[in-house]
């Protein structure tokens, strides 16, 4: 099982009459402080949270997918292995729930037809994500599920990265200072970006070495091997650190703001 991740353009370039966020380089790393300009932010937040526990379960979809693969002896072990598409739909659905969500926010603030393309893209993945689970709890190829969905959801997902990260460049969000470092407030949506769009180029070649084209032909490489596991778990941990960006940026953690 091959797969993924988003990640998003999570403030899209909103036109710069939306501008809340004060401009000066001196603002505080306060984040209380630093997201109350944010538009909507509790939408933001949700999104942020959404994504955060759709990365864990991506990450416990790896794990299982590789427990799985390597032939669980133990009743604890062939248990947890049993839960891999289980934990494969979770997190396909999290994504495409954070996603369609994300869209209606970017719509809301104006965001540009690039950032609303990228995001479409993106849903579009996530749509794709959930259909190898599924269709292998239906018993798909003895519960393996549709081998091309995951391999078409991480290039649909790169894609709409790419179109992120480009319209960050020619339209930067409000309130972002390029002289003022990756961890200025007001730059952390770009630096979670680009936590994503790292992520997705990780996963794509994770995918094509452990496809199995065809459905019944062999992948380019052990689907087991340290190659695969590696480039699978550093995808995860880049689209959860993303998502750890992103909760600072609108400050999910501070649960007395909900």
């Amino acid at each position: 099982q091959g797969f993924l991740v988003p990640l998003c353009c999570v403030m899209a370039a909103t036109h710069p009459g939306d501008a809340q966020m004060k401009e000066d380089p001196e603002q505080p790393l306060n984040p209380e402080e630093a997201s109350s300009g944010i538009p909507h932010r509790l939408q933001q937040v949700g999104i942020t949270w959404t994504f955060t526990l759709a990365s864990l379960f991506l990450l416990l979809d790896f794990i299982t997918l590789h427990v799985l693969l390597s032939g669980p002896t133990t009743w604890l072990s062939i248990h947890f292995a049993m839960l891999n598409n289980f934990f494969g739909t979770l997190q396909g659905w999290l994504w495409l729930q954070g996603f369609v969500v994300l869209g209606h926010w970017l719509l809301s603030v104006g965001a540009t037809g690039m950032g609303l393309a990228g995001c479409g893209l993106k849903v579009l993945a996530s749509a794709c994500f959930c259909l190898q689970p599924m269709s292998g709890i239906d018993g798909f190829r003895l519960g393996a599920g549709f081998w091309w969905s995951n391999l078409a959801g991480i290039l649909f997902f790169h894609a709409g990265n790419t179109l992120s990260v480009v319209d960050f460049a020619m339209s930067p969000p409000p309130g972002t200072d390029k002289e003022a470092g990756w961890l200025y407030p007001g730059n952390l949506p770009v630096t979670g970006m680009w936590f994503y769009w790292f992520a997705t180029w990780v996963l794509i070649p994770a995918n094509f070495l452990a496809t199995e084209w065809g459905g019944d032909g062999a992948s380019w490489v052990d689907g087991n091997g340290a190659a695969v596991q590696s480039l699978q778990y550093v995808g995860a941990l880049l689209l959860l650190g993303g998502s750890v960006v992103y909760g600072v940026w609108c400050d999910a953690l501070n649960l007395r703001r909900w």
